[in-house]
Protein backbone atom coordinates (compact mmCIF):
# COMPACT_ATOMS: atom_id res chain seq x y z
CA UNK A 1 0.00 0.00 0.00
CA UNK A 2 1.31 3.40 -1.28
CA UNK A 3 1.37 5.62 2.68
CA UNK A 4 1.94 9.03 2.97
CA UNK A 5 3.93 10.53 6.44
CA UNK A 6 2.69 13.54 7.45
CA UNK A 7 5.52 15.10 10.27
CA UNK A 8 7.89 18.05 10.37
CA UNK A 9 10.28 16.67 7.03
CA UNK A 10 11.97 20.07 6.44
CA UNK A 11 13.32 20.98 10.28
CA UNK A 12 17.24 21.31 9.86
CA UNK A 13 17.17 19.09 13.45
CA UNK A 14 18.95 15.80 14.06
CA UNK A 15 16.35 14.38 15.61
CA UNK A 16 12.84 14.90 13.40
CA UNK A 17 15.16 13.68 10.50
CA UNK A 18 15.58 10.41 12.49
CA UNK A 19 11.83 10.25 13.61
CA UNK A 20 11.29 10.71 10.08
CA UNK A 21 13.76 8.13 8.41
CA UNK A 22 13.07 5.57 11.06
CA UNK A 23 9.18 5.64 10.28
CA UNK A 24 9.63 5.51 6.91
CA UNK A 25 11.89 2.45 6.51
CA UNK A 26 9.74 0.90 9.43
CA UNK A 27 7.19 1.20 6.73
CA UNK A 28 9.48 -0.26 3.70
CA UNK A 29 10.02 -3.45 6.49
CA UNK A 30 6.55 -3.89 6.78
CA UNK A 31 6.47 -4.24 2.79
CA UNK A 32 4.58 -0.69 2.06
CA UNK A 33 5.52 1.91 -0.40
CA UNK A 34 5.93 5.15 1.75
CA UNK A 35 5.75 8.78 0.71
CA UNK A 36 6.60 11.51 2.52
CA UNK A 37 3.51 14.50 1.99
CA UNK A 38 4.69 17.90 1.50
CA UNK A 39 2.78 21.34 2.62
CA UNK A 40 3.92 24.72 3.29
CA UNK A 41 3.49 25.04 7.04
CA UNK A 42 2.08 27.93 8.81
CA UNK A 43 3.32 30.52 10.89
CA UNK A 44 0.65 32.64 11.65
CA UNK A 45 1.32 32.87 15.75
CA UNK A 46 4.87 33.89 15.55
CA UNK A 47 5.37 34.95 12.13
CA UNK A 48 8.93 35.65 12.62
CA UNK A 49 9.93 31.88 12.92
CA UNK A 50 8.96 31.58 9.09
CA UNK A 51 12.19 33.53 8.23
CA UNK A 52 13.82 30.86 10.51
CA UNK A 53 12.75 28.12 9.80
CA UNK A 54 12.03 28.39 5.61
CA UNK A 55 15.18 29.06 4.19
CA UNK A 56 14.07 31.65 0.83
CA UNK A 57 15.78 34.71 -0.38
CA UNK A 58 13.07 37.02 1.74
CA UNK A 59 15.16 35.12 5.37
CA UNK A 60 18.36 36.75 4.04
CA UNK A 61 18.21 39.71 6.00
CA UNK A 62 16.96 37.53 9.04
CA UNK A 63 19.46 35.43 8.56
CA UNK A 64 21.94 38.04 8.60
CA UNK A 65 20.52 40.20 11.62
CA UNK A 66 19.85 37.04 13.86
CA UNK A 67 22.79 34.57 12.97
CA UNK A 68 25.50 36.25 11.26
CA UNK A 69 25.56 39.73 13.43
CA UNK A 70 24.08 38.47 16.45
CA UNK A 71 25.48 34.96 16.80
CA UNK A 72 28.47 34.74 15.27
CA UNK A 73 30.20 33.54 12.04
CA UNK A 74 30.98 29.80 13.16
CA UNK A 75 27.09 28.72 14.18
CA UNK A 76 25.96 30.34 11.13
CA UNK A 77 28.58 29.07 8.94
CA UNK A 78 27.92 25.58 11.31
CA UNK A 79 24.28 26.06 10.53
CA UNK A 80 23.97 26.00 6.98
CA UNK A 81 26.20 23.35 6.58
CA UNK A 82 23.88 21.12 8.30
CA UNK A 83 21.32 22.31 6.45
CA UNK A 84 23.14 21.62 3.45
CA UNK A 85 24.15 17.87 5.08
CA UNK A 86 20.16 17.53 6.13
CA UNK A 87 18.84 18.71 2.61
CA UNK A 88 21.65 15.86 0.51
CA UNK A 89 19.89 13.54 3.49
CA UNK A 90 16.59 13.97 2.35
CA UNK A 91 17.23 13.88 -1.00
CA UNK A 92 18.59 10.77 -1.26
CA UNK A 93 16.72 8.85 1.09
CA UNK A 94 13.26 9.63 0.63
CA UNK A 95 10.23 10.36 -1.80
CA UNK A 96 7.74 13.04 -2.00
CA UNK A 97 4.52 13.95 -3.19
CA UNK A 98 1.61 16.35 -2.33
CA UNK A 99 -0.31 15.73 0.83
CA UNK A 100 -3.41 16.95 -0.98
CA UNK A 101 -2.67 15.56 -4.51
CA UNK A 102 -0.68 12.26 -3.87
CA UNK A 103 -2.81 9.16 -4.45
CA UNK A 104 -2.79 6.91 -1.60
CA UNK A 105 -4.13 4.25 0.77
CA UNK A 106 -3.75 5.45 3.74
CA UNK A 107 -1.75 8.87 5.54
CA UNK A 108 0.26 8.36 8.97
CA UNK A 109 0.09 12.03 11.03
CA UNK A 110 3.07 11.28 13.42
CA UNK A 111 5.99 11.52 15.07
CA UNK A 112 6.62 14.63 16.61
CA UNK A 113 4.76 17.71 17.52
CA UNK A 114 2.96 17.42 14.73
CA UNK A 115 -0.45 18.86 16.84
CA UNK A 116 1.49 21.81 18.37
CA UNK A 117 -0.74 25.08 18.05
CA UNK A 118 2.98 26.59 19.41
CA UNK A 119 3.81 28.64 15.43
CA UNK A 120 0.40 28.38 13.60
CA UNK A 121 -2.20 25.79 12.77
CA UNK A 122 -1.69 23.30 10.27
CA UNK A 123 -4.99 21.78 9.33
CA UNK A 124 -3.68 18.89 7.46
CA UNK A 125 -1.96 17.67 10.36
CA UNK A 126 -5.82 17.07 11.62
CA UNK A 127 -6.68 15.09 8.30
CA UNK A 128 -8.66 17.90 6.67
CA UNK A 129 -7.46 17.95 2.66
CA UNK A 130 -5.76 15.54 2.74
CA UNK A 131 -5.94 13.10 -0.16
CA UNK A 132 -7.28 9.71 1.71
CA UNK A 133 -10.32 8.81 3.59
CA UNK A 134 -8.12 6.79 5.78
CA UNK A 135 -5.92 8.58 8.20
CA UNK A 136 -3.95 7.47 11.32
CA UNK A 137 -2.40 8.89 14.18
CA UNK A 138 0.99 7.61 14.70
CA UNK A 139 2.64 9.03 17.74
CA UNK A 140 1.65 12.50 17.64
CA UNK A 141 2.78 15.00 20.27
CA UNK A 142 0.58 18.34 20.86
CA UNK A 143 4.05 19.34 22.84
CA UNK A 144 3.32 22.10 25.31
CA UNK A 145 -0.11 23.17 23.66
CA UNK A 146 -2.99 22.82 26.35
CA UNK A 147 -7.14 23.36 25.97
CA UNK A 148 -6.53 26.42 26.97
CA UNK A 149 -4.39 27.49 24.05
CA UNK A 150 -6.87 26.00 21.74
CA UNK A 151 -9.53 27.45 22.80
CA UNK A 152 -7.89 30.81 22.80
CA UNK A 153 -7.25 30.17 19.04
CA UNK A 154 -10.54 29.15 18.75
CA UNK A 155 -9.27 25.73 17.52
CA UNK A 156 -11.36 23.01 18.94
CA UNK A 157 -14.15 22.37 16.45
CA UNK A 158 -11.01 22.26 13.67
CA UNK A 159 -8.74 19.79 15.72
CA UNK A 160 -11.77 17.61 17.04
CA UNK A 161 -13.93 17.63 13.68
CA UNK A 162 -10.73 16.42 12.11
CA UNK A 163 -9.04 13.77 14.68
CA UNK A 164 -13.19 12.00 15.27
CA UNK A 165 -12.74 10.92 11.22
CA UNK A 166 -9.19 9.33 11.93
CA UNK A 167 -8.87 5.77 11.04
CA UNK A 168 -7.10 5.16 14.53
CA UNK A 169 -6.02 7.20 17.03
CA UNK A 170 -2.65 6.98 19.23
CA UNK A 171 -0.24 9.31 21.05
CA UNK A 172 3.21 9.71 22.01
CA UNK A 173 2.37 11.21 25.53
CA UNK A 174 0.31 11.13 28.49
CA UNK A 175 -0.49 15.01 28.03
CA UNK A 176 -1.44 14.83 24.24
CA UNK A 177 -3.48 11.41 24.62
CA UNK A 178 -5.22 13.75 27.21
CA UNK A 179 -6.19 15.93 25.23
CA UNK A 180 -6.80 13.86 21.61
CA UNK A 181 -9.40 11.24 24.18
CA UNK A 182 -11.05 14.97 25.64
CA UNK A 183 -11.70 16.46 22.03
CA UNK A 184 -12.66 13.20 20.07
CA UNK A 185 -14.82 10.96 22.72
CA UNK A 186 -12.44 8.08 21.38
CA UNK A 187 -9.18 5.91 22.81
CA UNK A 188 -6.13 6.82 22.00
CA UNK A 189 -3.68 4.56 23.12
CA UNK A 190 0.16 5.53 23.67
CA UNK A 191 2.86 4.35 21.21
CA UNK A 192 6.88 5.05 20.90
CA UNK A 193 8.44 7.53 18.85
CA UNK A 194 9.34 5.74 15.77
CA UNK A 195 13.10 6.15 17.09
CA UNK A 196 12.24 3.40 19.65
CA UNK A 197 10.03 1.38 17.08
CA UNK A 198 12.68 1.06 14.29
CA UNK A 199 15.53 -1.36 15.15
CA UNK A 200 18.49 0.06 13.50
CA UNK A 201 21.57 -1.30 12.44
CA UNK A 202 23.97 0.50 13.98
CA UNK A 203 26.96 -1.45 12.19
CA UNK A 204 26.28 -0.49 8.93
CA UNK A 205 26.43 3.60 9.81
CA UNK A 206 29.61 5.45 9.82
CA UNK A 207 30.83 7.98 12.86
CA UNK A 208 30.57 11.24 11.35
CA UNK A 209 34.15 13.09 10.11
CA UNK A 210 35.48 15.00 12.62
CA UNK A 211 34.69 12.16 15.26
CA UNK A 212 37.31 12.27 18.00
CA UNK A 213 39.41 8.68 18.35
CA UNK A 214 39.90 10.11 22.16
CA UNK A 215 37.62 9.41 24.50
CA UNK A 216 34.53 11.54 24.32
CA UNK A 217 31.08 12.55 25.73
CA UNK A 218 28.46 14.29 23.82
CA UNK A 219 26.41 17.63 24.56
CA UNK A 220 23.57 17.86 22.49
CA UNK A 221 21.14 20.27 23.13
CA UNK A 222 19.66 23.42 21.09
CA UNK A 223 22.39 26.24 20.29
CA UNK A 224 20.14 28.77 22.56
CA UNK A 225 20.51 26.49 25.30
CA UNK A 226 23.50 24.88 27.73
CA UNK A 227 24.80 28.32 27.17
CA UNK A 228 24.72 29.96 31.13
CA UNK A 229 28.24 29.90 31.92
CA UNK A 230 27.44 28.11 35.34
CA UNK A 231 26.38 24.83 32.99
CA UNK A 232 29.16 25.58 30.59
CA UNK A 233 31.74 25.50 33.70
CA UNK A 234 29.97 22.29 34.97
CA UNK A 235 30.03 20.62 32.06
CA UNK A 236 33.99 21.07 31.14
CA UNK A 237 34.73 20.12 34.48
CA UNK A 238 32.89 17.26 34.53
CA UNK A 239 34.49 16.40 30.79
CA UNK A 240 38.55 17.66 32.09
CA UNK A 241 37.64 15.64 35.45
CA UNK A 242 37.51 12.32 33.39
CA UNK A 243 39.36 12.84 30.36
CA UNK A 244 36.71 13.16 28.00
CA UNK A 245 36.99 15.83 24.98
CA UNK A 246 33.44 17.68 24.65
CA UNK A 247 31.59 17.30 21.61
CA UNK A 248 28.36 18.95 20.41
CA UNK A 249 27.28 16.66 17.47
CA UNK A 250 24.05 18.53 15.24
CA UNK A 251 24.04 21.58 17.10
CA UNK A 252 26.65 24.39 17.67
CA UNK A 253 28.38 25.37 21.00
CA UNK A 254 31.56 27.29 20.80
CA UNK A 255 32.70 25.76 23.97
CA UNK A 256 32.78 22.31 23.25
CA UNK A 257 36.07 21.07 22.04
CA UNK A 258 34.69 19.73 18.78
CA UNK A 259 31.46 20.89 16.47
CA UNK A 260 29.88 18.36 14.01
CA UNK A 261 27.54 19.04 11.93
CA UNK A 262 26.07 15.48 10.38
CA UNK A 263 23.19 13.83 9.06
CA UNK A 264 20.76 11.84 11.52
CA UNK A 265 22.24 8.39 10.83
CA UNK A 266 26.06 10.05 11.90
CA UNK A 267 24.65 11.49 14.59
CA UNK A 268 23.05 8.32 16.45
CA UNK A 269 26.29 6.07 15.32
CA UNK A 270 28.70 9.37 17.16
CA UNK A 271 26.63 9.16 20.39
CA UNK A 272 26.35 5.41 20.41
CA UNK A 273 30.69 5.68 20.12
CA UNK A 274 30.55 8.38 23.18
CA UNK A 275 31.20 7.24 26.56
CA UNK A 276 28.56 9.92 28.01
CA UNK A 277 25.98 12.13 26.82
CA UNK A 278 24.43 15.15 28.70
CA UNK A 279 21.19 15.97 26.83
CA UNK A 280 17.98 18.15 27.75
CA UNK A 281 15.98 16.61 24.28
CA UNK A 282 13.53 14.13 23.69
CA UNK A 283 15.51 12.55 20.75
CA UNK A 284 18.95 12.45 22.33
CA UNK A 285 17.02 10.47 25.49
CA UNK A 286 16.12 8.05 23.22
CA UNK A 287 19.04 8.12 21.04
CA UNK A 288 21.30 7.68 24.52
CA UNK A 289 18.70 4.57 25.23
CA UNK A 290 18.56 2.53 22.19
CA UNK A 291 22.36 3.26 21.53
CA UNK A 292 23.09 2.32 25.68
CA UNK A 293 25.02 5.31 26.08
CA UNK A 294 25.62 6.93 30.14
CA UNK A 295 22.82 9.70 29.91
CA UNK A 296 22.53 12.41 32.24
CA UNK A 297 19.19 14.15 31.27
CA UNK A 298 17.38 17.41 32.18
CA UNK A 299 14.63 19.38 30.16
CA UNK A 300 12.67 22.49 30.03
CA UNK A 301 9.79 23.17 32.41
CA UNK A 302 8.31 25.56 29.65
CA UNK A 303 9.46 24.31 26.25
CA UNK A 304 9.59 19.90 26.58
CA UNK A 305 8.32 19.09 30.36
CA UNK A 306 5.22 16.85 29.06
CA UNK A 307 7.35 14.68 26.25
CA UNK A 308 10.48 14.35 28.73
CA UNK A 309 8.84 13.70 31.91
CA UNK A 310 6.54 11.28 29.91
CA UNK A 311 9.28 9.43 28.10
CA UNK A 312 11.79 9.66 31.15
CA UNK A 313 9.37 8.04 33.25
CA UNK A 314 8.06 4.66 30.60
CA UNK A 315 12.02 3.99 30.20
CA UNK A 316 12.35 4.40 33.72
CA UNK A 317 15.34 6.95 33.92
CA UNK A 318 14.17 8.61 36.88
CA UNK A 319 17.83 7.93 38.24
CA UNK A 320 19.50 9.83 35.45
CA UNK A 321 17.52 13.30 35.46
CA UNK A 322 19.81 16.44 36.87
CA UNK A 323 17.80 18.71 39.35
CA UNK A 324 20.28 20.97 38.18
CA UNK A 325 23.15 21.20 35.16
CA UNK A 326 25.77 21.18 38.20
CA UNK A 327 29.21 19.66 38.10
CA UNK A 328 28.19 17.32 41.52
CA UNK A 329 24.95 16.56 40.11
CA UNK A 330 26.76 14.83 36.69
CA UNK A 331 28.75 13.27 38.90
CA UNK A 332 26.25 11.90 40.89
CA UNK A 333 24.74 10.91 37.78
CA UNK A 334 26.98 9.80 35.80
CA UNK A 335 28.26 7.26 39.36
CA UNK A 336 25.30 5.36 39.01
CA UNK A 337 25.16 2.12 36.63
CA UNK A 338 22.23 1.92 33.94
CA UNK A 339 21.07 -1.86 33.83
CA UNK A 340 20.71 -1.98 29.90
CA UNK A 341 19.72 -5.37 29.66
CA UNK A 342 16.42 -3.78 31.85
CA UNK A 343 15.88 -0.76 29.74
CA UNK A 344 16.51 -3.02 26.60
CA UNK A 345 13.59 -5.43 27.53
CA UNK A 346 11.51 -1.95 28.64
CA UNK A 347 11.85 -0.80 24.93
CA UNK A 348 11.13 -4.23 23.55
CA UNK A 349 8.21 -4.38 25.06
CA UNK A 350 6.81 -0.88 24.13
CA UNK A 351 8.19 -1.61 20.63
CA UNK A 352 5.88 -4.83 20.01
CA UNK A 353 2.91 -3.46 21.21
CA UNK A 354 3.57 -0.18 19.39
CA UNK A 355 4.20 -2.24 16.43
CA UNK A 356 1.11 -4.35 16.67
CA UNK A 357 -1.16 -0.68 16.68
CA UNK A 358 0.96 0.70 13.93
CA UNK A 359 0.39 -3.13 11.78
CA UNK A 360 -3.21 -3.84 13.08
CA UNK A 361 -3.99 -0.15 11.96
CA UNK A 362 -2.98 -0.44 8.47
CA UNK A 363 -4.24 -3.96 7.97
CA UNK A 364 -7.41 -3.04 8.98
CA UNK A 365 -7.81 -1.07 6.00
CA UNK A 366 -6.71 -3.03 3.59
Amino acid sequence: MKIGILTHYDVNNQGAQLQLYALYMQLKSLGHDPIVLTYRKNYDFDPSKEKRNQITISSIPYILKNFLFEKGIELTWHNVKKYVINKKFREKEFRYGSYCLTEMGAAIVGADEVFSLELGVNIMMYGHGVNTENMIAYAPSIGQTDLARIDRYHCRNLISSGLKDFHSLSARDKHTQNIVETLTGRQAGIVCDPVLLYEFPLNDFKLPKGTPTKDYMVVYSYDARFILPEEIKAITAYAKAHGLETVSVGTYHAWCDVNIACNALEWLKCIQGAKAIVTDTFHGTIAAAITECPMALTYNQSVNANKMLDLIDRLGLQERTMSELSFMELERVFSRSIDFVALRHQIEAFRHTSLKYLTDAIDSIK
